[in-house]
């Protein structure tokens, strides 16, 4: 009966989460923790697939290269932006919502050891405005490389929810095209603070959102990166 109840009537398969919200006040509190902790738990997926109970599902894979950033020491998305709809960060008003994004591509560098900077960006429109997650200056190597691969990483949990939310969102990067040392090895990491200590962000889960994912390069000169796939996906 209460799989019925929160059941989305329209698909048959995925959960109404305003319905699941109510539900959650009316239950014993034994009950609700043991419904979100399948819920958010990677280990209950399966389980809540089967029961009708929550998604996971891709919301964005681009099916063309994204344009390449070359030549430029301009900040530069790597693919389209994704817009996100008012209150989607905030399925039934209840925090724990989980957007897992994955960069694939290539470089090419030169001698002149540029460094390469990744953001996740935010902002209410198209553009680049609120920074939530940022990696270090990563340095390149000295040797040539041409078209390496490379590869973007990041995790967003939302944890608070309303005009006031907040999310944290941690990830990393790598490629072979980057310098072997320590200090890149700290700087592929990526957080609210850069490579420093993460934390949490302010994000209004009432709003519509546009994320965005860029680099940028310290030099003008022929480095290159260039984005072939892009892939994000709510986990929850």
């Amino acid at each position: 009966m209460l799989r019925s109840w929160v059941l989305d009537e329209e698909s048959g398969i995925t959960m109404d989460m305003v319905n699941y919200g109510r539900l959650l006040k009316l239950l014993p509190d034994k009950i609700v923790n043991n419904l979100e902790k399948a819920r958010l738990e990677r280990v209950g997926v399966g389980p809540i697939l089967k029961a009708g109970l929550g998604f996971q599902e891709t919301l964005s894979s681009v099916i063309v290269d994204g344009t390449a950033i070359a030549s430029s020491s301009a900040e530069a998305r790597l693919v389209p932006a994704l817009s996100l709809p008012a209150n989607y960060l905030a399925p039934g008003g209840l925090p724990g919502r989980t957007l897992r994004m994955t960069v694939r591509g290539r470089i090419t560098t030169l001698t002149t050891a540029a460094t390469l900077t990744y953001r996740w960006r935010d902002g209410a429109t198209d553009v680049f405005t609120n920074t939530l997650a940022a990696s270090g200056a990563v340095t390149m190597d000295t040797t040539v490389q041409t078209a390496t691969m490379f590869k973007l990483d990041c995790d967003l949990v939302v944890r608070a929810v309303g005009s006031a939310g907040t999310v944290f969102v941690v990830g990393d990067t790598s490629t072979a095209a980057a310098a072997f040392t320590l200090a890149n090895a700290t700087a592929a990491f990526m957080g609210s603070a850069g490579s420093a200590t993460p934390a949490t962000v302010a994000l209004d889960t009432t709003a519509v959102h546009y994320f965005n994912w860029t680099a940028q390069w310290s030099l003008t000169t022929a480095y290159s990166i260039q984005a072939h796939t892009a892939i994000f996906e709510a986990m929850n």
